[in-house]
């Protein structure tokens, strides 16, 4: 059996109290994903709160992302679905809770990176094209400057790239 991070253990304590303070008619699922930007999300009809292993790295951040998650079920649970989303309902909900009503964090996060770089050269006048898509098949696509057919040269890989 795994000992509980402590983060989670915090989490469980926090949603307890938050249910205890402002109650809904019932305790929120708690989720945890490995989402790389998305510090958290509400599920409004599962009653779940799936929060990010990867973002919420600090009792703060956990926190402040639970809080917000729970104030959009609190919202929907007083106002029903007119309740969801950022609006007067949620705002409401979050200044219950004693919170200032943030829509977005601010956590420095690691984004997708480009993965690929697609090369094609047209053909009329040499130029290299590069993209990190390939473009869609089956058609036939010009080059911009001279009209000249492009034609795939090369897909290179990309290492990934963290942000700081």
């Amino acid at each position: 059996m795994r000992m509980p991070n402590p983060l989670e253990v915090f989490a469980r304590e926090l949603l307890e109290k938050l249910c205890r303070e402002q109650p809904m008619g019932y305790v929120p699922k708690l989720t945890w994903k490995k989402l790389r930007v998305t510090a958290g999300l509400a599920y409004y009809h599962k009653h779940e709160i799936v929060l990010s292993s990867l973002v919420l790295t600090d009792e703060e951040r956990l926190a402040g992302t639970l809080i917000h998650e729970y104030a959009h079920l609190l919202a929907v649970s007083r106002h029903g679905m007119k309740g969801a989303g950022h609006g007067q309902s949620w705002k409401q909900a979050m200044l219950d809770l004693g919170q200032r009503p943030l829509v977005h964090h601010d956590y420095i996060v690691q984004r997708n990176g480009t993965r690929q770089k697609v090369i094609y050269r047209c053909l009329k006048c040499g130029t290299k094209v590069d993209r990190a898509r390939r473009l869609p098949r089956r058609r036939k696509y010009v080059h911009a400057n001279c009209g000249g057919s492009l034609r795939l040269e090369t897909i290179e890989r990309v290492q990934a790239v963290e942000a700081a």
